[in-house]
């Protein structure tokens, strides 16, 4: 005979389920930041980074740690939701006269940091982050291993071998990673073409670990129209408004790249490259030679972006989205509904759960912790309208916060 199961379990139990998540990349080279004029520059990146909402944000033309810690506390955490952290800053190791810096920041909601370290090169380093997936239902642990590059700049032969050895050192650093590793290769590569020895090391392999171009538009990129959709430099025909910051000619070169190792592009992979999200950010594809403030450059990307997008840098950034395959919960604070209680922390906890109550939540209130066949494992009353609780005898696994009287369930994984 069939024993009837709880209306509870079957609530909870039709709620568990795995998810796909998506997080957003953004590379961005920022020009001399924050010297380069104008001098609203971080209000400006604000806007920017406002409309994009990036989860990782790596950049390079950083200048010092003043700047990287501007865009940390003034742009990314310039609401009361401070969910953005960055690496300890690193100044160039591989020249003495370089001075601008690749970085990187980081929605800590949905990624821990891991490792650091720094490849040298003969003009400037290549920095390496290694992100730990915290929204991962599999037993293994996953990463993302990230490197930010600014390549040689300039045309002509010796600068094409100084991009072809920084990207030799770099792939030869892959040796010492998985050769399933998750990598994104992100940076202003300065690359006129494809056939560039830099470029066909990527993507022919000169280690276990190759890269595509997630959009495959292979060519000669350089002063061609039929590329003028994924053209990212430059914004300005001219830098003469700019006190000669930057480069103008306006939107002829292809610099600026997030690649990623092929088995990001498998659909079997735990991260994958979610298709057509990869977008020069602010071109619209008619903009060919032109500044991307033009008022003919019409299209996707209002007027208002793109006259940010001018004033910013001399670079338009690059975006695209990643999947990860084997998510079941949000990290970004999810629950059921705002008017009742979040996880300022997040609702991935190893030892305490942070709880925060809306006002509107009678004091007195019974809060109830169920596991995910129904049972009863923790109970409490709101004294407050923030608690932290003890989870650390609870096993690894999903669990759900019930308040009293009310239908909503919120999730949290107990690692």
């Amino acid at each position: 005979m069939l024993k009837k199961i709880p209306l509870l379990f079957l609530i909870l139990f039709s709620s568990i389920g795995f998810a796909q998540e998506d997080y957003t990349l953004m590379f961005y080279n920022l020009l001399n930041f924050p010297e380069a004029p104008p001098s609203n520059r971080a209000s400006i990146l604000n806007s920017i980074l406002d409309n994009v909402q990036p989860d990782i944000f790596m950049v390079c033309e950083l200048q010092n740690e003043a700047g990287a810690n501007l865009i940390l506390n003034q742009v990314l955490n310039d609401t009361n939701e401070v969910t953005y952290a960055m690496p300890d800053f690193e100044l160039n190791t591989s020249s003495s006269f370089q001075e601008l810096q690749q970085h990187l920041f980081y929605d800590e909601s949905k990624f821990s940091l891991n490792f650091t370290d720094i490849i040298q090169t003969q003009l400037r380093d290549i920095n390496y982050y290694q992100l730990e997936v915290l929204n991962n239902t599999e037993s293994a642990a996953l990463y993302l291993d990230i490197f930010v590059a600014h390549l040689k700049a300039a045309q002509g032969t010796t600068n094409e071998i100084i991009r072809s050895n920084m990207v030799s050192d770099f792939t030869a650093y892959l040796a010492n990673l998985p050769e399933d590793a998750n990598v994104i290769f992100a940076g202003d590569f300065n690359l006129y073409t494809a056939n560039e020895s830099a470029f066909l090391q990527l993507v022919m392999g000169q280690s276990t670990i190759s890269f595509s171009d997630p959009i495959n538009t292979i060519g000669d990129w350089n002063n061609n129209p039929s590329f003028a959709n994924i053209h990212t430099q430059s914004t300005r025909t001219s830098n003469n408004n700019f006190d000669d910051f930057g480069a103008g000619g306006g939107m002829d070169d292809r610099f600026d790249f997030i690649m990623v190792s092929n088995n990001i592009m498998e659909a079997e992979n735990d991260i994958t490259y979610k298709e057509n999200t990869y977008v020069a950010y602010g071109n619209n594809g008619n903009c060919y030679n032109k500044n991307i403030s033009d008022t003919s450059c019409l299209g996707e990307f209002n007027q208002a972006t793109r006259n940010l997008l001018y004033l910013m840098s001399d670079h338009l950034p690059v975006v695209m989205e990643v999947t990860n395959q084997n998510a079941s919960l949000s990290n970004s604070n999810w629950n059921a509904s705002n008017t009742l209680l979040s996880f300022p922390s997040g609702n991935i906890v190893e030892q305490e759960l942070y709880i925060k109550f809306h006002a509107s939540v009678d004091a007195s209130t019974t809060i109830n912790i169920y596991n995910q066949i129904g049972q009863k494992v923790y109970s409490f009353k709101k004294i407050s309208n923030s608690t932290i609780i003890d989870v650390s005898f609870l096993s690894s696994g999903i669990y759900f916060v019930k308040l009293e009287n009310f239908s909503e369930n919120y999730k949290f994984l107990k690692q």
